[in-house]
């Protein structure tokens, strides 16, 4: 009985994790540009949470990455940067692990200055890969 309660749980808790997120091709290009541009490297995404609005993907859209913060470290593996419009703001997350060989990052929304951010997409950053040196 115990065994069958367990595993009722687990599927119970599988289940809700797939309805929070999409699957990583649904991170439109805009997301993964706007990421690319502030964080100057190549963005891979591997979730692309329900949070993602089309009112969210046209705003990241329309502004031009001049308007992001400059990105900035708040210790030595986390490194951020800010976007303000209106009441509304987006926060791109960068966290590097001592223990992973690239860094990952999330963006994330708060809808009010007070409310809890939101994170729309994640994924790992790596290095730009330069087209002449391929050929």
């Amino acid at each position: 009985m115990n065994q069958l309660l367990t595993m009722v749980a687990l599927l119970l808790l599988g289940v809700s994790a797939m309805a929070q997120t999409k699957p990583a091709t649904a991170t439109p290009p805009s997301v993964v540009s706007v990421i690319e541009g502030v964080s100057g490297k190549r963005f891979l995404p591997d979730t692309a949470y329900a949070a993602l609005s089309d009112e969210d993907e046209a705003l990241i859209a329309k502004e031009p990455l001049a308007n992001w913060g400059l990105l900035q470290e708040s210790s030595r593996y986390i490194s951020y940067s800010n976007l303000v419009i209106g009441t509304r703001s987006y926060q791109l997350l960068i966290a590097k692990s001592p223990k992973e060989e690239f860094p990952i990052a999330t963006l994330m929304r708060y809808t009010t200055p007070k409310s809890k951010p939101e994170p729309i997409a994640r994924g790992t950053l790596k290095p730009k890969v330069d087209e002449k040196a391929k050929q």
